[in-house]
């Protein structure tokens, strides 16, 4: 069984935490974006609920997210497919970019919660407390910032990247969606 990448592509690690990574984005700008329109619709008891399941998911899944970009760049890349220079590039920068928008957010967050004067709740399991001794509105403001700035950088890159697979899927027909599906064969 292939774990790690190879030349030929991606093992079953990097496959794993991918789609793994991509669940729990996914479950968190939906729950990140419910919380906001309960927030907008002055259901505060929806927001509050939805915000805590958003910051206890994001807490429990952090490991899987910080798995997932450290193994990208502790181990080799699959050689690319040849293409254009210009394609090669936003490829590689899109690649680059969504695991740049993935720890902003990952490190945002946090600071966000914190920041405001509260610990981290995970599902009432344990919580994570807070590092700074008083609420801090300047670390809290940037922290927000950065995490709607992250939220829009992530989410329209992934869509550059879900086109970008679809394009290697349906018009090159290279085999390069394949890659992230299984190891391929020696």
């Amino acid at each position: 069984m292939q774990w790690t990448n190879t030349e030929r592509g991606y093992g079953w690690l990097s496959i794993a935490l991918h789609w793994l990574a991509l669940v729990a984005i996914v479950a968190m700008f939906w729950s990140g974006f419910a919380a906001d329109n309960a927030g907008e619709m002055g259901d505060r008891e929806a927001r509050r609920a939805l915000m805590g399941f958003h910051i206890a998911f994001g807490a429990s899944v952090a490991l899987i997210i910080f798995a997932r970009i450290a193994l990208h760049f502790a181990q080799r890349q699959p050689t690319p497919v040849p293409q254009t220079p210009a394609l090669s590039f936003i490829s590689t920068a899109t690649h680059k970019l969504l695991l740049l928008a993935i720890l902003i957010q990952f490190i945002s967050g946090p600071l966000a919660v914190w920041s405001g004067g509260r610990d981290i709740n995970v599902f009432d399991l344990f919580t994570i407390p807070t590092p700074f001794a008083a609420e801090n509105e300047a670390v809290h403001e940037g922290a927000e910032v950065a995490h709607a700035i992250g939220r829009w950088m992530l989410f329209g890159l992934i869509v550059l990247h879900v086109l970008g697979a679809l394009k290697h899927a349906f018009i090159d027909r290279d085999g390069v969606l394949r890659r992230m599906l299984a190891p391929a064969k020696d």
